[in-house]
């Protein structure tokens, strides 16, 4: 957290655009490892780091964390493209690749294997009955 004086949960929600409900659950866990002290305030309970080097560390960290509207602009989407993807070549449209033509094959006796299997299950399920109709096991 950036500030200097302790923030409610509430606080921290708007000033990070995150769930209220999260960060009271997170600051419940922070509270019982004893990184974070709550105190009574004004506008309920408010929190506050406990060693100076953790909240050193926190400010380092917080540089990082990044709004969904500055995450989701235009620039940011195009800085993460241009960081992470290469160009994808466009293919031709003319006539299909080879790669398009191969169509998916079965191993041998799959089909087999998969037709008993079917038959054994319905012979679970089913009876012939003298009339030629199937009836429930």
């Amino acid at each position: 957290m950036k500030s200097e004086e302790p923030l409610t949960c509430y606080r921290i929600s708007k000033r990070y655009n995150m769930n209220v409900a999260k960060v009271y659950i997170t600051m419940k866990k922070l509270v019982a490892l004893g990184l974070v002290i709550p105190k009574k305030g004004r506008g309920g309970v408010e929190y506050r780091i406990v060693d100076e080097d953790l909240r050193r560390l926190a400010l380092k960290l917080s540089t990082r964390v990044v709004t969904y509207e500055a995450w989701r602009s235009r620039a940011a989407r195009r800085t993460r493209f241009r960081s992470g993807l290469s160009r994808v070549s466009i293919p031709p449209l003319g006539v299909p690749s080879r790669q398009m033509l191969i169509k998916p094959t079965r191993m041998p006796g799959e089909l087999d294997s998969l037709a008993r299997l079917a038959r054994m299950r319905f012979d679970g399920k089913y009876r012939m009955s003298s009339n030629g109709t199937y009836d429930s096991v």
